[in-house]
């Protein structure tokens, strides 16, 4: 990415990867999944000059934005989010499994709903929106170049639960074989995670030999 600063930090309760995807030329920047107290975030931007314009989230569970209602009053910027999960999560009922679920409720509305195929621009950047449901029904990955910000469709060696409102394995299995494995195999994947002792980011190509979601689900069929 040779326009394209890309910074992480392990943010939050969950150990959740906070990415901020930053515009060499403005130093605008889009951030995924600010998880963790905004005061520490806000002070990772001021140290690495970054200006905030949009903030991205790979899914509508609320480890991805533990700071979003405190982070859109500092930063005043919108917050998208995929049109199948802004509708799923408004329903009360929903709402209320989620919040007992994941200890949070989901957020509700997004400034911005996004769609399969959508581009977003910071500065004078942009990257991709990839539809891929399973995790929840509205959850996404962004490809920015040869990186693709997996959110909790895929770890390094996992995917993600599909036990939680919304979860389908199958659909969370045919969105991996149909959206993510047809891309080029040398593509960095970075999970919306960090589990104790996993390596920080994979490829394509090394998660069809070791992810058993992959191995055991898809080319083994």
């Amino acid at each position: 990415m040779h326009h394209i600063q890309m910074l992480r930090r392990i943010t939050g309760p969950y150990n959740l990867n906070t990415y901020f995807l930053v515009c060499k030329k403005s130093r605008k920047a889009v951030i995924i999944d600010p998880g963790g107290r905004i005061e520490d975030i806000a002070d990772f931007m001021r140290e690495n000059d970054i200006i905030p314009d949009k903030i991205l989230l790979t899914h509508g569970h609320a480890d991805q934005l533990f700071s979003m209602d405190a982070f859109k009053e500092i930063a005043r910027i919108p917050y998208c989010l995929h049109e199948a999960d802004d509708d799923f999560f408004k329903d009360p009922e929903v709402r209320a499994k989620t919040k007992q679920s994941v200890g949070l409720p989901p957020p509700y509305p997004a400034d911005i709903r996004m769609n399969d195929g959508d581009t977003v621009a910071f500065g004078s950047c942009e990257l991709a929106v990839i539809h891929t449901p399973g995790h929840t029904p509205g959850s996404a990955c962004l490809l920015c170049e040869d990186h693709l910000f997996t959110g909790d469709a895929i770890f390094v060696g996992e995917a993600g639960r599909t036990d939680l409102p919304g979860g389908d394995l199958p659909c969370l299995i045919d969105s991996i074989r149909v959206k993510i494995l047809p891309l080029d195999k040398k593509t960095v994947i970075l999970p919306g995670h960090h589990h104790t002792g996993d390596p920080s980011w994979s490829t394509i190509e090394q998660e069809m030999r070791t992810n058993i979601y992959i191995t055991d689900f898809i080319l083994d069929e």
